[in-house]
């Protein structure tokens, strides 16, 4: 049989006890870390969700509110308005 360039395996030294215990705990340590970090993601995932959604129902009601008041006995005299006529081509269709 050819000569693999193994040897035996030998007891770990006490120095090689050593490093193991401090890989574990390193690596303890490490998963605990990444645990947090995803529940921080999670978190900032759920808050950026949420940011969207209240943003979208903001855009809704102000969209909701200037088709009230262009549909109001006031709306003709709004529209005549280059303020509330650049407010119903950026927002008139939101609602749609």
């Amino acid at each position: 049989m050819d000569d693999l360039g193994l040897t035996p395996v030998t007891p770990i030294t006490d120095d090689e006890k050593a490093e193991l215990d401090f890989l574990r705990f390193e690596a303890a340590h490490l998963q605990r870390r990444l645990t947090e970090l995803e529940g921080a993601l999670d978190a900032a995932e759920i808050e950026r969700d949420t940011v969207r959604h209240e943003r979208n129902l903001m855009a809704q009601d102000f969209a909701w509110t200037l088709e009230r008041l262009n549909s109001s006995p006031i709306g003709a005299a709004l529209r005549r308005t280059a303020g509330f006529q650049r407010l119903l081509d950026t927002w008139g269709d939101a609602a749609s």
